[in-house]
């Protein structure tokens, strides 16, 4: 008989304290899940672009309290690279942002002009 009460004693202590542990679980859960996800519905900052420019770097279109700011990440730094403040260019931005921005004339010269300095090295 004292068997029996042992296993029930260490059975309901065990209960006990998977309870405990899962009480405390819950709380945290919360806590952090109230913490992380803001109570209005809109986070106070978006990432409106990202573009990786190398192994673990990246530039982002980030919105930040109405100002639109161009940031550079690595694996260890946030550096500010500069702010968008034209609206045109920021549309440009959002509805293409791999689009080359090439002046008029870029000098890059037409076929014609690439030819007739081969046949001048010549």
């Amino acid at each position: 008989m004292e068997l029996w009460e042992s296993v029930v004693r260490m059975v309901s202590a065990l209960g006990v304290v998977l309870a405990l542990i899962l009480g405390l679980l819950a709380i945290a859960r919360s806590a952090i899940g109230r913490r992380l996800l803001p109570l209005t519905g809109s986070a106070p900052i978006k990432i409106l672009a990202d573009s990786p420019v190398g192994s673990r770097k990246h530039v982002l279109l980030v919105a930040v309290a109405g100002e639109v700011l161009i940031l550079g990440t690595t694996a260890t730094d946030l550096v500010p690279l500069g702010k968008v403040t034209d609206p045109d260019q920021l549309k440009q931005l959002l509805l293409d942002p791999y689009a080359p921005r090439l002046a008029p004339h870029s000098g890059a010269g037409s076929q014609e002009d690439r030819q007739e300095g081969r046949r001048a090295s010549s």
